[in-house]
Parts: C-alpha cells; sequence; structure tokens
C-alpha cells in the first residue's frame, strides 16, 4: 500500500483521466446526459461505448491487453459452459447409474480443468510480467554489458495498462466461478466486456464479482431521485476525504521521509499515526467516488469498507478493510491452498502421528495463511517493502489464528473483563497500531529508512520540536495543520455516527429540498475552498491506482 509519489514510475501513462481532474467530471455529466436520454434497454450499451472511451482515453496502446485478457476469458468461460451443459444433456437422456453419471461428470470436470490452467498461467503470467519486468531491467543490462553490448533499457518503457490488476482478478473470479458452477456462464461478449471494463471501478476497485456486478448491469437502469442524490453526496464526502484531508496530510508525511534527517521522533511518530488516516481517507476516498458514480447510474458496486479502525482484531480488521480483495484471496486462494490435498495429508499425518492440537493446527494454518498473505502484498506493489509486508501480515495472522484461544484461556486466568468498553478500546488501539506498523514497512520506500525511523523514534524524541515551529517545517504550515485536524475531526465524527446507526445520507434526504440543496453546494465550496491544488500538486492518482 505504498503512497502514490512511490508509485507513480509505472503509471505516468494513466494521467490523462482520473476522479481529481476536471476532465473527469465533465465526462462523468457527458455520460450522464447521454445515458438518461437513451432508452432504457440501450442503457447498458451506453456504459459499454463510455468505458471504452475512458479507456482509450487513458492510452489506445492499453486495448490490446484489455482485449485479450477479457475474450480469452469468455471464451474460455463458453467452452467451459459448453462442455458441462454437454455432459448434462447426455446424462439427461441416456440410462446410466449413479458411478456411470459421476466418471462423465469427473471426464467434464477434467476437461474444464485444462482450460482453467492454460488461462490461469496465461492472464497470472501477463500480470507478473508487467509487475515484475522492472526488475530484469538493471540485470539485463549488466549481462549484455559483460559481453560488450551496451543496452539501456528502461523501467518507464514498460506498458502498465489502466486497472490491469483489477480486472485480471475480476475476469479470474468469473472463469473460477463457471469452472466450480458458481455461475452460468456469459453468451455475449459485449455484457462481459461491460464488467471486466466498467469504468467507475476500473480505476481502484472494488475488484467486483461476475455473479453481482455482472446481474446488475443487466438489470433495467432507470432514473431514481433519491438514488441520484446519494450517489451526488457520496461523491462530493469522497472528494472531501481525498483532496482536503488525505492529499493535505501526504504533503506533511511525504515531506518527513523525504527530509528524514531533520526529523525528530516525535515528528516521525506523528507522521506514523497520520499515515494511518491518510491511507483510509485516500483509499475510501477512491472508492466513495467510483460507488457515487455508479448509483448515479442505478448500479451498486460493493461495499470496500466497513469502519476497519472499529475492528478489534487483525482478522476481523481484514474483513473490513479492502473487503473485495480480502474476500477475493479468501475465496480463490486461500481456501484452495487449505482444502487442498497438500494440506490435508499434513492434517492426516498429524492425527496418525498424535501431534497435540496445538501443533497440528500451526502446520495446517501456516501454509494457506503465508502464501495467501505473501500473495497479496505483491499484489499492493513489488519490491522488498511489500514482500516484508506480505511476510509480516502472514504472522500476524498466524499467530492470531494458532494462539488465539490460549489468549483467551491467560485472560481467564488473569481475571481480565474482555467484555468492558475500555477493553474494547484497547484492542481497536491495538489493531490500529498493528495495521500502522505494517504501512510503516512500505510507507518510507524503503526498509533502510523504516529502520533509520523507529531507531530515531526511540533513541532522539525530542518531543518539543513538536511545540516550537519544527513540525511545520515539512511541507505543511501551521494554518495547513489546523485545518487538517479539523477535518480529521469531522471525518472521526461522521464515522462515529455511522458506527452507532446514523445515517447522515437519509437524515439529509430527510430534509426540505432548499435546506438539502444548500447543503450540497456548501460541501461542493468546502471542497474547492479546502482542498489541495495547485501548480506543485500532484493529484494524477490514488494511491492504489497502480495495482
Amino acid at each position: 500500500m505504498g503512497q502514490c509519489r512511490q508509485t507513480l514510475p509505472l503509471t505516468w501513462e494513466i494521467k490523462d483521466m482520473t476522479f481529481v481532474e476536471l476532465n473527469f467530471l465533465i465526462f462523468i455529466a457527458a455520460t450522464i446526459l447521454v445515458f438518461y436520454i437513451c432508452p432504457v434497454k440501450f442503457r447498458w450499451l451506453v456504459l459499454l461505448a463510455s468505458s471504452i472511451a475512458f479507456y482509450g482515453i487513458a492510452g489506445i496502446k492499453f486495448f490490446p491487453f484489455i482485449f485479450v485478457t477479457s475474450f480469452s476469458v469468455f471464451l474460455a468461460g463458453r467452452g467451459m459452459g459448453h462442455i458441462y451443459e454437454k455432459t448434462e444433456n447426455t446424462i439427461a437422456e441416456g440410462e446410466f447409474d449413479r458411478k456411470e453419471k459421476k466418471a462423465l461428470k469427473d471426464a467434464a470436470k477434467k476437461k474444464c480443468k485444462k482450460i482453467l490452467v492454460l488461462l490461469l498461467i496465461l492472464n497470472v503470467g501477463i500480470l507478473a510480467v508487467i509487475k515484475f519486468t522492472k526488475f530484469a531491467v538493471g540485470p539485463l543490462n549488466s549481462i549484455f554489458g559483460k559481453f560488450g553490448v551496451e543496452t539501456h533499457f528502461n523501467a518507464a518503457w514498460i506498458i502498465v495498462p489502466l486497472g490491469i490488476s483489477y480486472y485480471t482478478f475480476s475476469s479470474l473470479s468469473y472463469l473460477l466461478d463457471v469452472y466450480w458452477k458458481r455461475v452460468s456462464y456469459e453468451k455475449n461478449y459485449a455484457r462481459f466486456l461491460l464488467y471486466a471494463i466498467y469504468f467507475p471501478h476500473i480505476l481502484q476497485g472494488p475488484i467486483e464479482r461476475y455473479g453481482r456486478l455482472g446481474q446488475r448491469l443487466k438489470q433495467e437502469l432507470r432514473f431514481d431521485y433519491d438514488r441520484f442524490c446519494k450517489g451526488m453526496q457520496l461523491i462530493v464526502w469522497g472528494f472531501f476525504k481525498k483532496l482536503v484531508i488525505a492529499d493535505r496530510l501526504d504533503i506533511f508525511i511525504s515531506g518527513v521521509y523525504s527530509d528524514y534527517k531533520h526529523a525528530s521522533g516525535a515528528i516521525f511518530l506523528v507522521a506514523f499515526f497520520l499515515d494511518i488516516v491518510y491511507i483510509y481517507a485516500d483509499f475510501s476516498g477512491c472508492m466513495d467516488i467510483a460507488r457515487g458514480v455508479s448509483q448515479m447510474f442505478g448500479v451498486e458496486l460493493d461495499l470496500n469498507f466497513d469502519h476497519p479502525f472499529s475492528a478489534k482484531s487483525v482478522t476481523e480488521f481484514w474483513r473490513k478493510w479492502h473487503m473485495s480483495l480480502g474476500g477475493w484471496f479468501k475465496d480463490y486462494v486461500y481456501y484452495p491452498i487449505s482444502t487442498s490435498d497438500l494440506v490435508k495429508n499434513i492434517g492426516k499425518f498429524c492425527k496418525k502421528k498424535e501431534l497435540p492440537d496445538f501443533l497440528a493446527r500451526s502446520l495446517v494454518t501456516v501454509i494457506p495463511v503465508t502464501v495467501t498473505w505473501v500473495l497479496t502484498g505483491l499484489w499492493h506493489g513489488t519490491g522488498k517493502t511489500y514482500l516484508a509486508w506480505g511476510i509480516y501480515y502472514a504472522f500476524m495472522i498466524f499467530m492470531s489464528v494458532t494462539f488465539g484461544d490460549s489468549m483467551k484461556a491467560l485472560g481467564n486466568k488473569l481475571k481480565i473483563k474482555t467484555d468492558t468498553w475500555s477493553f474494547g478500546v484497547f484492542q481497536m488501539v491495538r489493531t490500529t497500531c498493528i495495521f500502522g506498523i505494517g504501512r510503516l514497512l512500505t510507507r518510507p520506500g524503503e526498509l533502510w529508512l523504516t529502520k533509520y525511523a523507529v531507531i530515531k523514534t526511540f533513541t532522539n524524541f525530542k518531543p518539543w520540536t513538536l511545540f516550537d515551529d519544527t513540525l511545520y517545517q515539512f511541507g505543511l504550515d501551521d494554518k495547513g495543520f489546523r485545518l487538517a485536524i479539523v477535518a480529521v475531526l469531522v471525518f472521526g465524527l461522521i464515522s462515529i455516527l455511522q458506527l452507532r446507526g446514523v445515517s447522515i445520507r437519509d437524515s439529509i434526504g430527510r430534509q426540505n429540498i432548499v435546506f438539502r440543496w444548500a447543503f450540497y453546494l456548501l460541501a461542493i465550496f468546502a471542497v474547492i475552498i479546502f482542498g489541495i491544488y495547485g501548480p506543485a500538486y500532484d493529484a494524477a492518482s490514488f494511491v492504489y491506482m497502480a495495482y
């Protein structure tokens, strides 16, 4: 989960159309106008044309990648669907006993598995090559240099298609769901392409499933005033979190890590906690804009955040943070590995040797957890920092699963009251700090800088630097800090109200039309006035746009 300025070298191609640019708002306005002018039965085609246009604006050179993935997956889905249908028809038309029926179904699944494996290799291979080729640039130049051949391969030459991780994962989830017979295969390529390339979620997710988004896009998309207004509210709220909070905090955090030699331990600690707020405001702000735009078309996108900092454990946190990604890895990586023959054989071995339950549970858990989280880390970014991030969370999840019951038993023996609000606050703070440590592995950009910040926090704290104006020497002045704190407090207050079951959008919607629109305009002007802009400011991408 690296900061946007660290991921820009691989995303220079997509700067022409992003959520925070004026041309995006113009594009949305034009699309909405054409969308609602067209008859209902053709509106999905407007969304398809708009999505293709959106992708084309980002770069015509990206089209071969999206079409190779979408068309190959579409054909594979049809192929598997036809195999399954043919098998079912054969069974229905003939007289077979139970054993013969099972043999026919097993043969069909074996054929489909070959198609599945081939497509997984193709599309995961494309994703892996694009993500990891930059690490081969240096070694290739060195190898050719040893043979007297001067080369100048450059990582900037690598084409990184817009949203490749998102559309690849969405497409592969469809393919696996067809293979497992969770969904029926799509017969219309244009429909499938719309699901894969739907522009509100192509930039940064959520990672949608065909069984949900694919079906929603097939429904009659009619205008609904209440839903349209709620979508607009969500967009404004997303811009507030992104432009007023996240980008303001990012100035300070980036300044601290770029001028690390002049930062005290106390300032590193402030950057540590503000970075937690920053990444949440940035990423959830993106999701709010995407969901809000989609709501205006009458299409609901999956919720990607559910107040993650209210979580009381690491496992609960990752059920609330980037929910679509966590669900994807759980369904398509963790569960298949945990139910694989390898893990089952390990379980049988433990039972045969009568190993203690603690040790048996550890051995069965370590493989799926480690593989899942290392891959999750590499999905977020490449390099040592993200590998360390994946290993860190694999360790934390493994410890939670393995020692969870033991810790509860210890708490009972020590007579710790775990049903009190104070213990709940302790758990939430603990979980937040664990998340922050994970961020500390990636945000500085280099592990040596992470180590430097940690050491300086404990050996050179200097608390007075928080009060002698030193804090304001890292890009954000005192006025900017005060505004950021007020905005963060507003963000926190609204989050607390939502946790208590208060729907801000519904409350606004129940007011008179004059008040509602006065509130909307006030919120819009607040974002325009207090948002971060200017020639030195780079709003080319959200944090997750590189993934």
